[in-house]
C-alpha cells in the first residue's frame, strides 16, 4: 500500500504529565496524566469528533488504536468518550509504545548533557540507530511499526507518543527520514495523513 492509498489516520499524542512539564524524558515510565492533560485530551476528542464529521465520517465506527502505557490509554479513553455515548472498544498495542529512554528517563535535557556528554553527542550524530544506555534506538522499532500499519485498512485514531508518532510519519512518507526525529509533537494537535499528505490540526 503506498503513502496515497493508504486510509486515513489520525495521530495524537497523549497529554501532558508533570514529567513533561518538568522537561523529563519518559519512555518507557508509567507516568499519569495531570488535570491539564485531561483537558488537553478532552479538548483532542472534541476537535477530533468535529473532524471526522467535516470529513464525511461517523466517529462512532471508526476505530481507536492506543499504546498500552498509562498516559495514552487515559488519553484514548477521554477522547473515545467524545467520539460515541456508548464506550468505545479501544484496541492497545505493544507496537505503539514509547521508546525507552534507559538510564536517561526521569532526567532532564541538562542532566542528560551533564551526566552523559559523549552518548547525547552521538545521539545528534545518529539519531535513528542511536540508543541510551538500556534503551532503544528509532530503528529498532521500524520493523513493529511498519507491520502495524501495513495491516490498517480503514481509518483509524492512533494514541501514542512523540517517538512513535515521529517514526510513523517517516514510514508513512509524509516527513523526510532525516527530518522526521526532529518534528515538534503538540499534545494539542491532531496529526492527520490523509492521500499522502500530513495536516497539523
Amino acid at each position: 500500500m503506498t503513502a496515497t492509498t493508504f486510509p486515513d489516520l489520525y495521530f495524537l499524542r497523549h497529554g501532558q504529565t508533570d514529567w513533561n512539564r518538568l522537561g523529563r524524558f519518559q519512555g518507557a515510565s508509567d507516568v499519569p496524566l495531570n488535570e491539564i492533560g485531561r483537558a488537553q485530551s478532552a479538548q483532542l476528542g472534541q476537535a477530533l469528533s468535529r473532524q471526522l464529521i467535516a470529513s464525511g465520517m461517523d466517529p462512532e465506527r471508526v476505530a481507536v488504536l492506543s499504546s498500552p502505557l498509562g498516559r495514552a490509554v487515559e488519553t484514548a479513553n477521554i477522547v473515545a468518550s467524545c467520539l460515541t455515548g456508548k464506550g468505545k472498544r479501544i484496541s492497545h498495542h505493544a507496537a505503539l509504545r514509547e521508546l525507552s529512554h534507559g538510564e536517561w528517563e526521569g532526567m532532564t535535557t541538562l542532566e542528560v548533557k551533564e551526566t552523559f556528554p559523549v552518548a547525547r553527542k552521538a545521539r545528534k550524530a545518529d539519531r535513528w540507530g542511536f540508543a541510551p544506555p538500556g534503551g532503544e534506538s528509532p530503528d529498532s522499532r521500524v520493523p513493529e511499526l511498519q507491520a502495524l500499519l501495513n495491516g490498517i485498512t480503514q481509518p483509524v485514531v492512533i494514541v501514542t507518543h512523540t517517538g512513535i508518532i515521529r517514526i510513523c510519519l517517516s514510514l508513512l512518507g509524509v516527513l523526510e527520514r532525516k527530518t522526521a526525529l526532529l518534528e515538534p509533537i503538540s499534545q494539542e494537535k491532531i496529526y492527520r495523513i490523509s492521500k499522502g499528505s500530513l495536516a497539523r490540526i
